[in-house]
């Protein structure tokens, strides 16, 4: 009996041509995904990082101050960021937000034709310590 070799290094072909453009493909899905937990990463802790520092001020409008100051000085994201400071709660006892907008351009990540931006939301919101004094 005499095997045929008409299939000789189609393997190989079906190799090249199929499973490594797949492969790149998911590999750029990987990328993208990573970059976008991270800014999600990012502004979530900016968020926390205002609203805690907003709690530890003493007036309202030293709260906004101080939170707006936090959240640029907590990551590189923030610069581009829009910031609301809610203080209508601010007293003893009471509670301080800061919610954050921001987008996130994916086109730094290199790859051709992604030249997505990803607008990501945070809030967070800390309590005021109770027994502490007000001016």
């Amino acid at each position: 009996m005499s095997r045929g070799r008409d299939d000789d290094g189609s393997v190989s072909v079906e190799l090249v041509v199929f499973v490594v453009p797949v492969m790149i493909l998911l590999l750029i899905f990987v990328v993208v995904c990573g970059r976008v937990a991270s800014a999600s990463i990012s502004v979530h802790a900016a968020s926390a990082a205002g609203a805690r520092a907003a709690a530890a001020a003493n007036t309202p409008l030293a709260a906004a101050e101080a939170a707006r100051n936090a959240v640029s000085a907590s990551t590189d994201i923030a610069r581009t960021c829009t910031s609301s400071v809610d203080t209508s709660a601010f007293r003893p006892g009471g509670q301080v937000s800061v919610q954050l907008t921001c987008p996130v351009s994916l086109s730094d990540l290199g790859l051709p034709g992604l030249s997505a931006v990803r607008v990501m939301h945070a809030s967070a919101t800390e309590p005021i310590d109770s027994h502490r004094s007000m001016p």
